[in-house]
């Protein structure tokens, strides 16, 4: 499988209204108290690409192995504080695959979808950050769950050190 990650124009998510602020398919997780949560930070995430605060990519088959579509992911551009300053920053606003595909093994690698798609995702910010100014990534894992913060903490994400933060950070220069 090889991911094919393609940013909706306003055009397209207009087009997508329905479907994307309604229920994608199987998406979400099989407990439901956690895909309420995820549904709506979807429709929230939805709303955001249509007001232009976040870009919303669909991520794909290229291969069309699976025709299914396999996640979703925003990233926008905002700030974070370090020792009083405000620092350019991407920000992954939201991240989900769909949940029959998410132990999927990517060829030729043998990643998971997951960690795959998060590469992907490292690679975009990546090159965002040669064309504007951004020095870090920062992220919010659902309910700060354990195997969340696991996936993120192996990719070189800490927490932000400020009390009881919920957020996590990278700096960008990390990925060289």
């Amino acid at each position: 499988m090889e991911l094919e990650l393609s940013p909706y124009s306003l055009d397209t998510l207009k087009t997508n209204k329905k479907f994307l602020s309604a229920n994608p398919i199987e998406f979400y997780d099989k407990d439901l108290k956690r895909a309420k949560k995820e549904k709506l930070l979807l429709q929230s995430t939805f709303k955001q690409a249509l007001n232009r605060n976040t870009k919303l990519y669909r991520v794909k088959d290229k291969s069309k192995e699976v025709t299914d579509n396999l996640g979703f992911f925003a990233i926008s551009v905002g700030n974070i504080d370090v020792n009083g300053s405000k620092i350019p920053s991407a920000i992954l606003d939201y991240l989900i695959l769909n949940n029959k595909f998410r132990k999927y093994l990517c060829e030729p690698n043998q990643y998971t979808l997951g960690i795959e798609l998060f590469r992907e995702i490292l690679a975009i910010i990546n090159d965002l950050s040669n064309t504007i100014g951004i020095r870090y990534i920062i992220l919010e894992p659902l309910n700060q769950e354990k195997d969340l913060v696991d996936f993120y903490t192996k990719f070189g994400f800490s927490f932000i050190p400020q009390k009881n933060s919920t957020w996590m950070y990278l700096d960008i220069k990390e990925l060289s």
